[in-house]
Protein backbone atom coordinates (compact mmCIF):
# COMPACT_ATOMS: atom_id res chain seq x y z
CA UNK A 1 0.00 0.00 0.00
CA UNK A 2 1.41 3.36 -1.02
CA UNK A 3 1.33 6.75 0.57
CA UNK A 4 -1.36 8.42 -1.84
CA UNK A 5 -4.17 5.26 -0.80
CA UNK A 6 -2.72 4.91 2.31
CA UNK A 7 -3.82 8.83 3.02
CA UNK A 8 -6.83 8.07 1.13
CA UNK A 9 -8.26 5.67 3.46
CA UNK A 10 -7.20 7.89 6.48
CA UNK A 11 -9.60 10.37 4.70
CA UNK A 12 -12.17 8.00 4.04
CA UNK A 13 -12.04 6.43 7.76
CA UNK A 14 -11.51 10.20 8.79
CA UNK A 15 -15.21 11.06 7.50
CA UNK A 16 -17.04 7.83 8.75
CA UNK A 17 -16.19 8.54 11.62
CA UNK A 18 -16.95 11.73 11.81
CA UNK A 19 -20.59 11.58 10.30
CA UNK A 20 -21.13 8.51 12.90
CA UNK A 21 -20.12 10.38 15.48
CA UNK A 22 -23.10 13.06 14.39
CA UNK A 23 -25.27 10.55 14.05
CA UNK A 24 -24.94 8.86 17.01
CA UNK A 25 -25.31 12.61 18.65
CA UNK A 26 -28.48 13.60 17.08
CA UNK A 27 -31.86 13.31 18.99
CA UNK A 28 -35.42 13.00 18.04
CA UNK A 29 -36.49 16.59 19.23
CA UNK A 30 -33.57 17.68 16.97
CA UNK A 31 -35.67 15.97 13.97
CA UNK A 32 -38.97 17.15 15.57
CA UNK A 33 -37.82 20.70 15.15
CA UNK A 34 -36.95 20.51 11.37
CA UNK A 35 -39.26 18.08 10.15
CA UNK A 36 -41.61 19.19 12.34
CA UNK A 37 -41.54 22.80 10.45
CA UNK A 38 -41.88 22.52 6.78
CA UNK A 39 -41.53 26.04 5.65
CA UNK A 40 -37.83 26.15 7.19
CA UNK A 41 -37.26 22.75 5.74
CA UNK A 42 -38.11 24.28 2.28
CA UNK A 43 -36.16 27.68 2.56
CA UNK A 44 -33.12 25.73 3.99
CA UNK A 45 -33.04 23.51 1.03
CA UNK A 46 -34.00 26.18 -1.95
CA UNK A 47 -30.77 28.31 0.07
CA UNK A 48 -28.32 25.03 -0.33
CA UNK A 49 -29.26 23.52 -3.08
CA UNK A 50 -30.72 25.53 -6.03
CA UNK A 51 -29.50 29.47 -4.53
CA UNK A 52 -26.38 28.37 -4.21
CA UNK A 53 -25.25 26.21 -7.00
CA UNK A 54 -27.33 28.97 -9.36
CA UNK A 55 -24.95 31.49 -8.08
CA UNK A 56 -21.64 29.47 -8.64
CA UNK A 57 -22.73 29.05 -11.83
CA UNK A 58 -23.23 32.79 -12.34
CA UNK A 59 -19.66 33.40 -11.00
CA UNK A 60 -18.14 31.11 -13.03
CA UNK A 61 -19.33 31.81 -16.23
CA UNK A 62 -18.22 35.95 -15.39
CA UNK A 63 -14.65 35.19 -14.50
CA UNK A 64 -12.07 33.58 -16.60
CA UNK A 65 -11.19 30.49 -13.72
CA UNK A 66 -9.18 27.66 -14.34
CA UNK A 67 -11.17 24.70 -15.56
CA UNK A 68 -10.10 22.42 -12.17
CA UNK A 69 -11.30 25.36 -10.22
CA UNK A 70 -14.57 25.52 -12.00
CA UNK A 71 -15.19 22.02 -11.26
CA UNK A 72 -13.89 22.23 -7.95
CA UNK A 73 -16.74 25.22 -7.28
CA UNK A 74 -19.75 23.76 -8.68
CA UNK A 75 -18.86 20.51 -6.80
CA UNK A 76 -18.98 22.19 -3.44
CA UNK A 77 -21.83 23.96 -4.62
CA UNK A 78 -23.46 20.83 -4.66
CA UNK A 79 -21.96 18.56 -2.14
CA UNK A 80 -23.73 17.74 1.38
CA UNK A 81 -23.13 19.91 4.43
CA UNK A 82 -20.05 19.34 6.17
CA UNK A 83 -20.21 16.50 9.17
CA UNK A 84 -18.28 18.99 10.98
CA UNK A 85 -21.04 21.55 10.16
CA UNK A 86 -22.88 21.30 13.69
CA UNK A 87 -19.59 21.39 15.68
CA UNK A 88 -18.71 24.75 14.29
CA UNK A 89 -21.84 26.27 15.55
CA UNK A 90 -21.14 25.59 19.46
CA UNK A 91 -19.88 29.19 19.91
CA UNK A 92 -22.53 30.81 17.62
CA UNK A 93 -26.12 29.94 18.75
CA UNK A 94 -27.99 29.42 22.12
CA UNK A 95 -27.30 25.84 23.26
CA UNK A 96 -31.05 25.55 23.28
CA UNK A 97 -30.74 26.12 19.46
CA UNK A 98 -28.33 23.77 18.74
CA UNK A 99 -31.43 21.24 17.92
CA UNK A 100 -31.57 23.42 14.81
CA UNK A 101 -27.86 22.86 13.34
CA UNK A 102 -28.52 18.81 14.17
CA UNK A 103 -31.67 18.65 12.89
CA UNK A 104 -30.64 20.23 9.55
CA UNK A 105 -27.31 18.31 9.10
CA UNK A 106 -29.75 15.44 9.34
CA UNK A 107 -32.25 16.42 7.32
CA UNK A 108 -30.28 17.52 4.40
CA UNK A 109 -27.89 14.45 4.36
CA UNK A 110 -31.01 12.12 4.19
CA UNK A 111 -32.16 14.07 1.48
CA UNK A 112 -28.75 15.06 -0.43
CA UNK A 113 -28.61 11.40 -1.94
CA UNK A 114 -31.45 12.97 -3.77
CA UNK A 115 -31.58 16.45 -4.12
CA UNK A 116 -27.17 16.41 -4.70
CA UNK A 117 -27.75 13.95 -7.96
CA UNK A 118 -30.87 16.73 -9.07
CA UNK A 119 -28.62 19.18 -8.68
CA UNK A 120 -25.78 17.70 -10.13
CA UNK A 121 -28.33 17.22 -12.72
CA UNK A 122 -29.80 20.91 -12.94
CA UNK A 123 -26.21 22.76 -13.09
CA UNK A 124 -25.42 20.30 -16.02
CA UNK A 125 -27.94 21.90 -18.01
CA UNK A 126 -27.91 25.33 -16.74
CA UNK A 127 -24.62 25.37 -17.79
CA UNK A 128 -25.30 23.54 -21.35
CA UNK A 129 -23.12 24.75 -23.74
CA UNK A 130 -19.93 25.98 -21.88
CA UNK A 131 -17.11 23.30 -22.60
CA UNK A 132 -15.89 23.41 -19.01
CA UNK A 133 -19.08 22.92 -17.32
CA UNK A 134 -19.30 19.57 -14.96
CA UNK A 135 -19.80 16.46 -17.11
CA UNK A 136 -20.92 13.40 -14.17
CA UNK A 137 -23.34 10.65 -14.01
CA UNK A 138 -25.75 11.96 -11.15
CA UNK A 139 -26.13 7.90 -10.13
CA UNK A 140 -22.52 8.07 -9.76
CA UNK A 141 -22.97 11.44 -7.24
CA UNK A 142 -25.80 9.29 -5.27
CA UNK A 143 -23.30 6.55 -4.75
CA UNK A 144 -20.68 8.63 -3.30
CA UNK A 145 -23.37 10.65 -1.34
CA UNK A 146 -24.52 7.03 -0.04
CA UNK A 147 -21.53 5.66 1.00
CA UNK A 148 -19.24 8.96 2.37
CA UNK A 149 -22.57 10.48 4.54
CA UNK A 150 -25.99 8.62 4.21
CA UNK A 151 -24.57 5.13 5.75
CA UNK A 152 -22.26 6.06 8.40
CA UNK A 153 -24.92 8.78 9.00
CA UNK A 154 -27.81 6.10 10.13
CA UNK A 155 -25.33 3.54 11.44
CA UNK A 156 -25.04 6.10 13.98
CA UNK A 157 -28.60 6.97 14.68
CA UNK A 158 -29.28 3.38 15.07
CA UNK A 159 -26.50 2.64 17.12
CA UNK A 160 -27.12 5.06 19.54
CA UNK A 161 -31.03 4.20 19.54
CA UNK A 162 -29.98 0.70 20.14
CA UNK A 163 -27.57 1.74 22.49
CA UNK A 164 -27.81 4.57 24.54
CA UNK A 165 -24.48 4.51 26.25
CA UNK A 166 -23.03 4.44 23.49
CA UNK A 167 -23.27 8.12 22.88
CA UNK A 168 -20.65 8.67 25.48
CA UNK A 169 -17.90 7.34 22.48
CA UNK A 170 -19.44 10.42 19.80
CA UNK A 171 -17.11 13.00 21.30
CA UNK A 172 -14.28 10.76 21.31
CA UNK A 173 -14.68 9.35 18.04
CA UNK A 174 -15.52 12.64 16.44
CA UNK A 175 -11.99 14.04 17.88
CA UNK A 176 -10.46 11.19 16.78
CA UNK A 177 -11.81 11.90 13.25
CA UNK A 178 -10.60 15.66 13.47
CA UNK A 179 -7.57 14.15 14.36
CA UNK A 180 -6.98 11.47 11.36
CA UNK A 181 -8.03 14.16 9.13
CA UNK A 182 -5.34 16.73 10.31
CA UNK A 183 -2.73 14.07 9.78
CA UNK A 184 -4.01 13.66 6.61
CA UNK A 185 -4.51 16.87 5.67
CA UNK A 186 -1.06 18.16 6.23
CA UNK A 187 0.96 15.82 3.56
CA UNK A 188 -1.70 16.38 1.16
CA UNK A 189 -1.17 20.34 2.13
CA UNK A 190 2.57 19.61 1.60
CA UNK A 191 2.74 17.89 -1.68
CA UNK A 192 -0.52 20.10 -3.21
CA UNK A 193 1.19 23.22 -2.19
CA UNK A 194 3.23 23.64 -5.79
CA UNK A 195 0.46 22.94 -7.69
CA UNK A 196 -1.85 24.66 -6.71
CA UNK A 197 -0.36 27.82 -7.65
CA UNK A 198 -0.91 27.43 -11.20
CA UNK A 199 -4.45 27.25 -10.27
CA UNK A 200 -4.98 30.65 -9.30
CA UNK A 201 -5.91 33.14 -12.29
CA UNK A 202 -6.53 36.60 -12.05
CA UNK A 203 -10.15 37.47 -10.18
CA UNK A 204 -9.69 33.59 -9.00
CA UNK A 205 -9.71 34.40 -5.49
CA UNK A 206 -12.15 37.12 -5.71
CA UNK A 207 -14.49 34.42 -6.80
CA UNK A 208 -14.37 32.25 -4.66
CA UNK A 209 -14.69 34.87 -2.32
CA UNK A 210 -17.64 36.03 -4.06
CA UNK A 211 -19.57 32.44 -3.97
CA UNK A 212 -18.96 32.19 -0.34
CA UNK A 213 -20.40 36.18 0.51
CA UNK A 214 -23.41 35.06 -1.47
CA UNK A 215 -23.80 31.95 0.01
CA UNK A 216 -24.06 33.49 3.39
CA UNK A 217 -26.15 36.09 2.60
CA UNK A 218 -28.99 33.58 0.56
CA UNK A 219 -28.80 31.81 4.23
CA UNK A 220 -28.58 34.87 6.40
CA UNK A 221 -31.76 36.13 4.47
CA UNK A 222 -33.60 32.74 3.96
CA UNK A 223 -32.68 31.51 8.28
CA UNK A 224 -36.13 33.94 9.03
CA UNK A 225 -36.62 35.58 12.41
CA UNK A 226 -34.52 34.41 14.53
CA UNK A 227 -31.07 35.13 14.86
CA UNK A 228 -29.61 31.77 15.89
CA UNK A 229 -31.47 30.21 12.54
CA UNK A 230 -30.18 32.70 10.20
CA UNK A 231 -26.41 31.79 11.68
CA UNK A 232 -27.03 28.24 11.55
CA UNK A 233 -28.61 28.22 7.32
CA UNK A 234 -26.03 30.80 6.39
CA UNK A 235 -22.94 28.19 7.45
CA UNK A 236 -25.01 25.41 6.24
CA UNK A 237 -24.64 26.82 2.92
CA UNK A 238 -21.11 27.36 2.91
CA UNK A 239 -19.76 24.12 4.78
CA UNK A 240 -20.23 21.70 2.43
CA UNK A 241 -18.44 18.14 2.40
CA UNK A 242 -15.22 18.57 0.75
CA UNK A 243 -14.71 14.88 1.10
CA UNK A 244 -17.58 14.33 -1.21
CA UNK A 245 -17.00 17.08 -3.60
CA UNK A 246 -13.87 15.65 -3.76
CA UNK A 247 -15.01 12.46 -5.00
CA UNK A 248 -17.36 14.18 -7.27
CA UNK A 249 -14.74 16.03 -9.24
CA UNK A 250 -12.44 13.14 -9.15
CA UNK A 251 -15.52 11.55 -11.57
CA UNK A 252 -15.51 14.68 -13.65
CA UNK A 253 -11.73 13.49 -15.36
CA UNK A 254 -10.46 17.00 -14.53
CA UNK A 255 -7.08 16.11 -13.03
CA UNK A 256 -6.50 18.78 -10.95
CA UNK A 257 -10.29 19.48 -9.43
CA UNK A 258 -9.98 17.66 -6.27
CA UNK A 259 -6.68 20.37 -5.72
CA UNK A 260 -8.94 23.04 -6.85
CA UNK A 261 -11.33 21.89 -4.05
CA UNK A 262 -9.01 22.55 -1.24
CA UNK A 263 -8.04 25.28 -2.28
CA UNK A 264 -11.67 26.99 -2.94
CA UNK A 265 -12.04 25.27 1.33
CA UNK A 266 -9.20 27.44 2.22
CA UNK A 267 -10.29 30.50 0.34
CA UNK A 268 -13.67 30.10 1.64
CA UNK A 269 -12.55 29.45 5.92
CA UNK A 270 -10.82 33.09 5.18
CA UNK A 271 -13.71 34.60 3.51
CA UNK A 272 -16.22 33.71 6.10
CA UNK A 273 -13.83 35.36 9.66
CA UNK A 274 -15.95 38.88 9.10
CA UNK A 275 -19.37 36.89 9.41
CA UNK A 276 -18.34 34.46 12.11
CA UNK A 277 -16.81 37.55 14.12
CA UNK A 278 -20.40 39.79 13.71
CA UNK A 279 -22.34 36.58 14.60
CA UNK A 280 -20.09 36.01 17.56
CA UNK A 281 -20.92 39.42 18.87
CA UNK A 282 -24.35 39.07 18.13
CA UNK A 283 -24.46 35.86 20.37
CA UNK A 284 -22.49 37.44 23.14
CA UNK A 285 -24.21 41.05 23.48
CA UNK A 286 -27.65 38.68 23.65
CA UNK A 287 -25.94 36.17 26.12
CA UNK A 288 -25.03 39.83 28.31
CA UNK A 289 -28.14 41.04 28.08
CA UNK A 290 -29.90 37.64 29.18
CA UNK A 291 -31.96 37.02 26.54
CA UNK A 292 -31.74 35.39 23.25
CA UNK A 293 -30.61 37.05 20.00
CA UNK A 294 -33.09 39.32 18.68
CA UNK A 295 -35.00 39.11 15.99
CA UNK A 296 -34.48 40.01 12.64
CA UNK A 297 -34.49 43.94 11.48
CA UNK A 298 -34.56 44.63 15.79
CA UNK A 299 -30.89 46.28 15.55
Amino acid sequence: MNLETLIGAGFATSIFLTVLAVGMAVKREDLRYVLGQPGRLARALLAINVLVPVATVVVCKTFSLHPAVIVALVTLSVAPVSALFAHAMLPLVVPGRMSGANGLFFASTLLAVIVTPLAVEGVQLFASGDSEAVHVSPLAVAQVVFGSVLLPLFAGFAIARRSPGAKAWAPVMQKLGSILLVACAIPVLIGAWPHLLPLVREGTLTAIALITLVALAAGHLLGGPNEDDRTVLAFACVSRHPGVAMAIAALTGEPLAPLGVLLAVLVSEVAVTPYKIWRKRVRTAAAAAGRNPPAAGAH
